[in-house]
């Protein structure tokens, strides 16, 4: 006899069947689609404040996601997270060496460690960094999956009681009393599951039996009491619906795999289900910190007292039990039950049980080549070397300039945009380049990938130096290089714009190749030239604080030159935008857009110079007005706030129209062959024809004189 299709899904419970099916069915296929790659694992990353934020940005913008990473500058506090349960893992940084700690909990699911461990190396290997393991917590290695067999087995207790009792008894308890016998009945297989479990040699989970016992007997209980509520609120579809709901739920339980390893939405969901919240209460009283106890507690006992207030909804709505017959019954409820089971099983199987490995990140390592070169001893020699080395075949000219001495007496300069040789291995053309100078070595510094050192933005937007600054740390320096996004926009000398400042970080340790560690962008996008291009230059004062100088221009007619104002923060603050405060005339303010004006736009300086302080004074070097100025001239202030008074100009570079030659961007170097009461200071120089420095690289080279300090 045909089967009329129409009619048998008007029927409401076999439509509420085949529905609780459809829906297991597409949470199978997620987890088919796994891969056993972790998802939002809770991991610290301690490391000095200016590098630790970056890091953990890395670790969170990694392929799939991986990590959910918290930076912090306390070590000890990083291993804290491990021990008490609020992270899985923790990275502890030591810029001294090139060696960093990582901390895992024994007792957690050896796939999810390993997981973890390996793209957590995968992060330091793009530091050149490797890392050691150190297991904390109980010995006798991973325990998750006994925790698991035992919130699976109490889960199991509590629904498959509800069951029998319902293929026993019927679907619905004909009255109150009998509705309370079936809950004591729960409440007893529950508190004798419990029992076992806690108490056996062979569950090992740890030493709190007591509290692992009422853990148990909730977790039993309460899957108990969910079952009987969806049973007697909606009869076979409840109960269809408790099954799915329970083994789709507890999928991490019977796949013994962490939620942290399964596909979405199982990482955010888990702890929120009754047998997660489970899993998380064990082990917070069986190996962490008791205090993370409560939130789990709460999700148990919300979902407890969400099914009682059901029960008694439902039987408050029923007014009399309608008799079932019992055999029909007990078919159904075997009918519904065991394609439910049957997709589980399938599930488990088909699970990948094996954590993915990481795939490679690009790698942030840097290396250097050195130049043999006579060490200067005067301004006379260092204009000689400019002029007449031929360079290495990664640096052949550049504009910029800037330097700073490191406390192993090697210095660093940074240029911007860089020239490379014809046959060098890697582009002809780069925004930013390092050399590292020792005695009479000068070496290039190079990335993996023979590139920009700060490496072009996703966009191929640029970063252009303008100024640089040391933090010396015990064995290291964290120098800090301020930049200027720069956008191509032709290929003209001029073909580009400015979109605003960023900062990098680099980890110098003491006789080794600089690397870089951290990169901020400062602000959104945008080429007004109004807005103040902070980092034009950088100092430290006597107290720590670090000071960056901003220039900008208003774009009126008539004037040429920028105007200066200054913010200040700690150094270790430095990538953190939020934390810098801006001198209004009076104080510092929170406020970009309270900045006020220490050097005026109208005979002001050029965008990128330099200021730095000598016996109680600050100076401000810059050429007037820019470009088409010519005096070179010094502004002196009794503090890092001014007011600044220029003086009278020390020397003339002028750019020559005839020629084309341009003259731009004088730069002090205080540790540069100091002598008293003068300065060393170079300017760039470039050609408006740009074929003709790439015949002639030299042109394109910074040229030195000393000039007088004013008093």
């Amino acid at each position: 006899m045909p089967v009329d299709l129409s009619r048998a899904l008007r029927h409401p419970v076999l439509v509420a069947c085949l529905l609780v099916v459809a829906v297991q069915a597409v949470v199978l296929g997620m987890a088919v689609r796994g891969d056993g790659t972790p998802h939002r694992v809770p991991v610290t990353i301690a490391a000095p404040a200016m590098v630790a934020g970056s890091l953990a940005d890395l670790a969170d913008k990694m392929p799939g996601e991986p990590f959910d990473a918290t930076p912090t500058d306390d070590d000890a506090a990083a291993r804290r997270s491990v021990e008490d349960g609020t992270a899985v893992a923790a990275l502890v940084v030591d810029l001294r060496g090139t060696t960093d700690q990582v901390y895992l909990f024994s007792a957690r699911d050896a796939d999810l460690n390993a997981a973890v461990l390996d793209r957590l190396r995968a992060v330091e290997q793009t530091y050149d960094r490797t890392v050691e393991v150190q297991h904390l917590g109980p010995a006798g290695g991973d325990r998750s999956g006994r925790l698991a067999n035992v919130v699976l087995l109490c889960s199991l207790v509590g629904f498959a009681t509800v069951l029998v009792i319902s293929l026993v008894r019927g679907p619905v308890a004909q009255t109150f009393g009998r509705g309370l016998l079936r809950v004591a009945i729960l409440a007893g297989t529950s508190l004798a599951a419990a029992l076992l479990v806690a108490f056996l040699p062979v569950v090992d989970l740890g030493d709190a039996p007591l509290r692992l016992t009422a853990l148990a007997f909730a977790t039993s209980f309460v899957a108990g009491v969910l079952t009987l509520a969806c049973e007697s609120l909606a009869g076979l579809a409840g109960l269809a619906v408790a099954a799915a709901s329970f083994f789709v739920l507890a999928t991490p339980l019977l796949t013994h795999s962490s939620r942290y390893l399964l596909p979405r939405p199982w990482p955010r969901v888990a702890a929120w289900t009754p047998t997660g919240a489970a899993q998380d209460a064990a082990a917070s009283v069986l190996w962490f910190d008791s205090h993370h106890v409560l939130r789990p507690v709460l999700v148990i006992s919300a979902w407890g007292i969400t099914a009682v207030l059901v029960l008694l909804f439902a039987r408050s709505a029923r007014e009399e039990a309608t008799p079932v017959r019992m055999a029909h019954w007990r078919v159904r409820v075997v009918g519904a039950v065991v394609p439910l089971v049957a997709l589980m099983v399938v599930t488990i199987v088909v699970l990948p049980s094996d954590a993915a490995k990481a795939r490679a990140l690009p790698s942030r390592a840097s290396e250097t080549e050195c130049t043999r070169a006579k060490v200067p001893t005067s301004v006379a020699d260092l204009n000689a070397f400019s002029a007449t080395t031929d360079g290495s075949p990664a640096f052949q000219g550049a504009d910029v300039g800037a330097d700073v001495l490191l406390q192993d007496g090697r210095r660093l300069w940074v240029f911007g945009d860089t020239l490379r040789s014809a046959d060098f291995d890697g582009p002809e053309f780069v925004r930013n380049s390092m050399l590292v100078e020792t005695g009479s070595c000068v070496a290039v510094v190079l990335p993996h990938d023979h590139g920009a050192l700060i490496p072009d933005r996703y966009d191929d937007v640029g970063y252009w130096p303008m100024s640089i600054g040391r933090i010396e740390r015990p064995g290291y320096d964290l120098v800090a290089v301020a930049s200027q996004r720069v956008e191509s926009t032709g290929s003209g000398t001029f073909a580009f714009e400015n979109l605003g400042p960023a900062v990098a970080v680099f980890v110098v340790q003491r006789g080794e190749t600089p690397q870089l560690i951290a990169q901020q962008d400062l602000g959104r996008d945008s080429d007004d030239k109004s807005r103040p291009m902070w980092g034009a230059a950088m100092a430290v004062d006597d107290q720590g604080w670090l000071y960056l100088y901003g220039t900008s221009n208003p774009e009126q007619e008539g004037v040429f030159g920028f105007s200066l104002s200054v913010a200040r923060v700690h150094p270790d603050d430095v990538l953190d935008q939020s934390r810098w405060r801006y001198w209004d005339g009076g104080g510092w303010a929170r406020s970009e857009g309270d900045a006020t004006q220490l050097i005026p736009a109208q005979g002001g300086v050029s965008q990128t110079l330099s200021v730095f302080h000598r016996g109680g004074r600050w100076y401000a070097l810059s050429k007037r007005d820019d470009f088409l100025g010519s005096d070179l001239m010094f502004w002196t202030a009794p503090g890092p706030t001014g007011p600044f008074t220029p003086t009278d100009p020390v020397a003339e570079i002028p750019s020559d129209a005839d020629s084309g030659e341009l003259r731009y961007m004088p730069l002090a170097h205080p540790t540069l062959l100091p002598r008293k009461h003068t300065m060393v200071v170079s300017y760039s120089r470039n050609r408006t024809d740009f074929d003709a420095v790439k015949k002639d690289p030299s042109l394109y080279r910074p040229r030195f004189l000393r000039v007088p300090l004013p008093d």
